[in-house]
């Protein structure tokens, strides 16, 4: 077996929903978000309707998700969020107002890490311990800044397919690889004057069931990342509802937040260091 996975599992799958509203258009296109009713709206669909829907999926089949929330959503759409920490789902971090790492200096990213974990605080009583950057950027130093900071693992980096660690100077930080391949946006995201830009779900949702079949033979972790505001329209939720039918048919697969997925690779680095001591563990 490529990866021991906990209970005899062959691969993890994790759900994961970036909860970004309007953060994204605002960090990005400034004017254009202080004009355009049309694009907030947009965007506001998945606060307003697409997160409520995904709740009411994951609680249909029993399972938990995580949720990566900027600090802006938590502040404009509080109410929209607990529901999300009440249903017992992973909130994590996702930047503050959507910031993509590599346009800020080191000192502006670690301000920016300290607003967004004071916002948690503030507003939903909590201190992230999962992370993943904004537009998957992420700077030689953000792995050292998130340790230090009590963060245990990042989801952000396509190094592998399964959990490895990143070195920083107060210990590994575990790294959830996430892939484009397993992202909605490239996939349904519609962009003016792109041709063939929305693609059907049948398609989308049978790329993702191969991807899936394949990590699993492969003991992988199948990471899938999806956006309220595009994911969380009707016609494609039926698309991802067929895709965890078809998983939960699969004998073999643990279905686990992102935390949880973490936990597993940082005890297994303990033991692999325990070994190389000569010590052992319960």
């Amino acid at each position: 077996m490529r990866y021991r996975w906990p209970e005899g599992y062959h691969c993890a799958v994790a759900l994961t929903f970036d909860v970004d509203a309007e953060s994204a258009l605002i960090f990005r296109e400034p004017e254009r978000a202080a004009r355009s009713l049309a694009a907030n709206e947009e965007r506001r669909f998945g606060v307003r309707a697409g997160v409520p829907r995904i709740l009411r999926l994951l609680e249909r089949y029993g399972l938990h998700g995580t949720f990566y929330v900027p600090g802006w959503t938590v502040v404009h759409h509080t109410a929209a969020i607990r529901p999300i920490r009440d249903a017992g789902h992973e909130l994590a971090a996702h930047g503050n107002v959507h910031e993509s790492l590599d346009t800020l200096s080191d000192g502006e990213e670690a301000q920016v890490l300290e607003a967004q974990l004071d916002i948690w605080k503030s507003y939903l009583d909590l201190r992230p311990t999962g992370y993943r950057s904004p537009s998957w950027e992420l700077n030689a130093g953000t792995p050292a800044l998130l340790k230090a900071r009590g963060f245990v693992y990042d989801s952000s980096l396509m190094g592998d397919d399964i959990p490895y660690h990143l070195t920083t100077p107060s210990g590994p930080l575990v790294e959830v690889p996430v892939q484009w391949l397993l992202d909605d946006a490239p996939m349904y995201r519609y962009v003016y004057g792109a041709s063939n830009q929305i693609a059907d779900p049948d398609r989308v949702i049978r790329m993702w069931a191969q991807e899936f079949d394949g990590m699993r033979q492969e003991n992988g972790c199948f990471v899938l990342t999806m956006h309220p505001w595009i994911s969380g329209r009707a016609g494609r939720l039926l698309g991802l509802e067929r895709l965890i039918q078809h998983m939960r048919s699969t004998p073999g697969v643990w279905f686990a937040t992102v935390a949880e997925i973490a936990a597993w690779a940082g005890e297994q680095e303990t033991r692999v260091v325990d070994a190389a001591k000569g010590t052992t563990r319960p």
